[in-house]
């Protein structure tokens, strides 16, 4: 399996062409960001979440925010930065 580093590099390089592969791979890190927790994975979290609004409509993006709001109730300071 590639790093962390290269999948993301991955991820970016083919999101025009690949959208759905790129968020695949930035929904995985984000919840393996969530899960470790912390202030720095969270804000991490939260940029890549961002930008797979960018490749997707916002009605799929609202009801992954929506549910990651759910899973990760209990992680309020990641909660907060989720718009």
């Amino acid at each position: 399996m590639a790093s962390v580093d290269l999948q993301e590099k991955l991820a970016r390089a083919c999101e025009a062409t690949h959208p759905r592969e790129a968020l695949e791979i930035y929904a995985e890190r984000v919840n393996q960001l969530a899960d470790a927790g912390g202030s720095h994975a969270y804000a991490e979290a939260a940029s890549l979440i961002n930008r797979m609004a960018g490749l997707r409509g916002a009605a799929v993006q609202a009801a992954y925010v929506a549910e990651l709001k759910m899973r990760f109730g209990r992680k309020r300071n990641f909660i907060k930065l989720l718009v």
